[in-house]
């Protein structure tokens, strides 16, 4: 018996991955993938097609992010022709916003934020953890929802640190253990398999990066 699966996906290498002062021309959102990042897309679509191989019907949900957004035009024409597909670029799902950011200030800000704890943190110009929070909890029962109702296979195409924190939401982390973990390289992808009983189970997990937490340093 087919098991609905939710495959999550980070997008794969853009020019923000390998050069911060993109960060001067270009606003996040807007940020393409490198040569090899569109070789990875290619790649990868030959990985999603084999997982995908007797999937009747399929949703993929994007982040509006042009290197998502690319990432997934490659992917697609890789499935089966047999294949019933449908696309939505989510906005729940796009990346925290930084508000105004540069090669310059970045590093500040970077600092700041995991002194604070990144899932506390407010970006001066830019978006809370806890509102990035509420709309991937929005959307993870969205999700949820649809799948009960209709059973297809979810592909979602994410960014690093949100592609970590909705796997902390379906599997209950805390944040500690959250913090304990690094973000997904480029293309790399987890599986959530629905069980029996509606919840759900991780193929494989993340890999702990071995580093302290810097807001408990110097912290009894």
């Amino acid at each position: 018996m087919h098991r609905p699966r939710i495959i999550i996906c980070r997008h794969a290498e853009s020019i923000e991955d390998v050069d911060d002062s993109v960060y001067d021309v270009l606003s996040d959102l807007e940020i393409p993938l490198t040569d090899k990042g569109i070789t990875q897309a290619h790649n990868f679509g030959a990985v999603l097609a084999q997982l995908l191989k007797g999937s009747a019907n399929v949703r993929f949900y994007t982040s509006p992010g042009v290197r998502n957004v690319q990432t997934l035009k490659i992917v697609l024409p890789k499935l089966a022709d047999s294949t019933n597909i449908q696309v939505e670029i989510e906005p729940l799902i796009v990346k925290q916003d930084w508000g105004i950011i540069t090669a310059e200030n970045k590093p500040a800000i970077e600092a700041e934020r995991y002194e604070t704890g990144v899932l506390r943190y407010t970006f001066p110009t830019g978006e809370s953890a806890a509102s990035m929070i509420s709309r991937l909890t929005t959307f993870k029962k969205k999700i949820f929802e649809i799948q009960k109702d209709v059973g297809h296979d979810i592909v979602v195409f994410s960014h690093g640190f949100e592609f970590r924190v909705l796997l902390m939401l379906v599997m209950g982390w805390d944040e500690e253990l959250f913090e304990s973990f690094g973000n997904l390289g480029n293309c790399e992808y987890r599986i959530l398999t629905m069980r029996a009983d509606g919840e759900y189970f991780l193929n494989k997990p993340l890999r702990k990066h071995g580093l302290p937490i810097t807001r408990l340093l110097g912290k009894a």
